[in-house]
């Protein structure tokens, strides 16, 4: 993969739910982190999208390589969540597309700010927040049980 535009974001169809453990599985279980809210996540995706919040892919040619769902929360709040992109597709833009898609979406909803949770071992992935000025906030109230880092910014 050398081209950026090589790839696409699309939405989320059925036809493309396993590609959500397969992307995700590998990064939770290597940095010891799954927990049984992640695997009921993955399991129903239409929940994210039945209350008005989004489940993005990207494709390259007829692979799904990465993902993030966008969670509304209420009160002009949503959260990105199950950001990833599978290893050997890292490095090429997919991450950076992605994080700008599900900002869209978000505008898109009307919310106005965004948060991210994730652990303190997954430095690429907050450095990706830190380049979209997400910001380190207080941390108490967890869905997560293995996360330890909460960031946000402004839609």
């Amino acid at each position: 993969m050398s081209e950026q535009s090589a790839f696409e974001i699309i939405d989320y169809e059925d036809r493309y739910k396993q590609a959500l453990e397969d992307i995700s599985l590998p990064w939770l279980l290597e940095y010891d982190l799954l927990e049984p809210v992640d695997l009921e996540m993955l399991a129903d995706p239409h929940r994210f999208i039945a209350d008005g919040g989004r489940v993005l892919l990207a494709r390259w040619e007829d692979e799904i390589v990465g993902m993030v769902m966008l969670e509304l929360q209420g009160e002009g709040v949503c959260e990105a969540l199950k950001f990833g992109v599978k290893e050997e597709y890292r490095e090429h833009g997919v991450g950076t597309a992605l994080m700008k898609a599900v900002l869209q979406a978000a505008r898109d909803a009307g919310q106005k700010t965004i948060v991210v949770t994730s652990n303190h071992k997954l430095k690429a992935a907050l450095r990706l927040y830190e380049k979209f000025g997400f910001e380190y906030v207080e941390y108490s109230d967890k869905w997560f049980q293995l996360s330890d880092v909460r960031m946000e910014r402004p839609v």
